[in-house]
C-alpha cells in the first residue's frame, strides 16, 4: 500500500517512469486485495494513456474490471481510452456500465457525451452534457463540449451562453474562448473573434489549434499574411496538422503563391485523403492560373467526396462561371448559400454573374404578436418590435420549421423589461417529440437582449424568481443566471 501511496504523489509531480515502477511493485503483493489490485491496474493504466501506450493501458484497464468489476473509474477511463482510438460504441458501452454504477458520475457523462457527440447522437449528446451541468455547474468540460454540439448544429447563441457561463467559472480556460471565438466568426464579429483567441493563445500559447483558430479568423478578414503566420505556428507545434496545410494552401492561393499553394494542398492530402475541400482549393488555383479546365477536374474529385460542402459548392461555381457556364454557376452559388447564407464568396459569385443577391431578410407576415414581427435574416430567425428598430431578438431553433411567438409581458414594476416566449422546435426520435420553447430577457430601453434562456424542455420548466429590482433565473439546461435592473418607472414602451 505504501508503494502505491508514492506512486500516486510520483504521478501528480509527473514523474510517470516512477510512478509506474512503483505501482507495478504495488501489484506485486500477492496478499493485494482484488478491489484494491483493480484501483492500482487502474492508476497505472491512466499513466499509460497519458504516454501513449494504448496497449499497456488497455491491458491495464481490463485487468482493472476483471480484479474489480464494481469500479466505476475503471470502465470510465478505458471508455475515454476506446474513445480516442475511434472506438466509439465500445466506449459507450464502458461509459453505460460506469453510469450505472454511479449515476451521478459526471466524468462518465461528459464523456458519453462526446461519444455520442462523435457519433453524430447530438440530441442524446446535449441530455448528458446537460445532465452533467445540472450535477456540477461549475465544470466547464460538459459546458464547453456542449457549446461545440451547439456551434456544429449551428446554434451560436445558445452556444454563446454555454461558453459565457464556462468562462464565469474558469476565467482562463483556453479552450473555452477558442470556442467563443469561433462563435464570433460565424456571427461575423472578428474583432471580438480576435480578442478571444488571443486570451485563448495567451493562456495556452502551445495549443496549435488556437492559432489555426486565428488564422481562419484573419482569413475570414481577408488578412492573409497573418493568417499564413498562425498557420506556420500551428504547423510547427503539430507538423502533422492537415487543416493548418489546407487553410495555409488557401491563403496561398487567394495570393496567388501558387507554388506553395500547391505543396500545401497536396501535404493535406496526404495527410488526409478524403479532404474535398484540398481539391475544391486546387481547383481555385487552377482557376486563377487560368486553367479552368484543370480545376473542373479537381471540382469533380471534391463533389464526389462530399456534395453538400458549402465551400466545395462555391468553388465549383468558380469553375463553371470561368468556364461561361453561367446557369450552372449560379446554381452553385445558390446551392452554397442554402448550406450557409453567411457564405460571403457565394454572394459575390451571384452578383457577379448579374444576380443580385437578396440578403433573406424576409417578414413572415402570419407570424406576428402584438408589436413583434418574425423576419427570416441569413440562416436565423429574428424577432423585430415595431417601435424599437435597433432591437433583433434572435429566435434559434433546434430543429426544423419556424418560430412561433407564445407571449410579451412587461413587468409591471420594470415597465422596460419585457420577456418573449418562443416555441424553438422539437427533439427526439420519430415516435417521440420533446417541444422546447425559449425566453427572451429584453431591455426595450437600450434595445438590448439580455439573456435568451431555454424556458421548457418537454415537461420541465425554467423558474423565475423576481425580488425588487431582480431576477434569478433557474433554467431547465443547468445554468443559473441574476439580473440586477434599475427602476424606470417613466418609460412606458407599447
Amino acid at each position: 500500500m505504501f508503494k502505491a501511496k508514492q506512486g500516486a504523489l510520483a504521478q501528480e509531480q509527473g514523474r510517470f517512469d516512477l510512478a509506474i515502477r512503483l505501482y507495478s511493485e504495488a501489484l506485486e503483493d500477492q496478499l493485494l486485495s482484488n478491489d484494491y489490485r483493480g484501483i492500482f491496474y487502474t492508476d497505472r493504466g491512466v499513466i499509460y494513456a497519458s504516454l501513449g501506450y494504448s496497449k499497456h493501458a488497455l491491458k491495464d484497464f481490463n485487468n482493472a474490471v476483471k480484479f474489480f468489476p464494481e469500479y466505476a473509474a475503471a470502465y470510465n477511463n478505458r471508455g475515454v481510452l476506446l474513445l480516442s482510438l475511434n472506438y466509439i460504441d465500445e466506449s459507450i458501452k464502458d461509459f453505460n456500465r460506469a453510469a450505472i454504477l454511479v449515476p451521478d458520475y459526471v466524468s462518465a457523462l461528459n464523456n458519453r457525451a462526446a461519444a455520442l457527440a462523435a457519433k453524430g447522437e447530438l440530441v442524446l449528446a446535449i441530455a448528458d452534457y446537460t445532465a452533467a451541468i445540472k450535477l456540477s455547474p461549475h465544470e466547464v468540460a460538459p459546458l464547453a463540449g456542449r457549446a461545440n454540439v451547439k456551434i456544429t448544429q449551428r446554434r451560436p447563441y445558445a452556444a454563446m451562453r454555454d461558453l459565457n457561463r464556462a468562462l464565469l467559472s474558469h476565467p482562463k480556460f483556453a479552450l473555452g474562448y477558442r470556442l467563443r471565438s469561433q462563435v464570433h466568426t460565424h456571427l461575423n464579429n472578428y474583432t471580438q473573434a480576435t480578442n478571444d483567441i488571443n486570451r485563448a493563445i495567451a493562456i495556452a500559447p502551445m495549443d496549435p489549434n488556437s492559432y489555426l483558430v486565428r488564422g481562419l479568423v484573419y482569413l475570414q478578414a481577408r488578412k492573409l499574411n497573418a493568417a499564413i503566420k498562425d498557420f506556420d505556428k500551428a504547423i510547427e507545434l503539430r507538423p502533422k496538422f492537415s487543416e493548418a496545410y489546407l487553410e495555409r494552401g488557401h491563403a496561398n492561393v487567394l495570393l496567388e503563391n501558387f507554388e506553395e499553394a500547391k505543396r500545401d494542398l497536396t501535404r493535406s492530402l496526404s495527410l488526409s485523403r478524403k479532404s474535398g475541400k484540398a481539391f475544391a482549393y486546387l481547383a481555385l488555383m487552377y482557376k486563377k492560373k487560368g486553367n479552368p479546365e484543370l480545376g473542373l477536374q479537381e471540382i469533380n474529385k471534391a463533389m464526389r467526396l462530399n456534395s453538400t460542402n458549402a465551400t466545395i459548392l462555391w468553388a465549383k461555381g468558380e469553375i463553371e462561371e470561368a468556364m461561361f457556364e453561367f446557369d450552372a454557376a449560379a446554381s452553385s452559388f445558390k446551392q452554397a448559400l442554402d448550406i450557409n447564407p453567411r457564405l460571403k464568396s457565394a454572394q459575390s459569385g451571384l452578383i457577379r454573374i448579374g444576380i443580385p443577391f437578396e440578403d433573406q431578410n424576409l417578414t413572415l407576415t402570419r407570424q406576428t404578436f402584438g408589436p413583434w414581427r418574425i423576419s427570416h435574416m441569413h440562416e436565423n430567425y429574428i424577432a423585430q418590435h415595431k417601435d424599437f428598430p435597433k432591437l433583433l431578438v434572435p429566435l434559434e431553433m433546434v430543429s426544423d420549421g419556424q418560430p412561433k411567438i407564445l407571449s410579451w409581458e412587461k413587468k409591471d414594476e420594470l415597465k422596460d423589461i419585457g420577456i418573449l416566449m418562443f416555441k424553438a422546435g422539437q427533439i427526439g426520435t420519430r415516435d417521440e417529440k420533446i417541444g422546447i420553447d425559449y425566453a427572451a430577457l429584453i431591455d426595450l430601453r437600450s434595445q438590448k437582449v439580455i439573456d435568451l434562456v431555454p424556458q421548457r424542455i418537454g415537461s420541465s420548466y425554467t423558474k423565475w424568481i423576481w425580488q425588487d429590482h431582480r431576477v434569478l433565473i433557474i433554467a431547465v439546461d443547468g445554468i443559473n443566471t441574476e439580473h440586477s435592473f434599475i427602476s424606470r418607472t417613466n418609460f412606458s414602451p407599447m
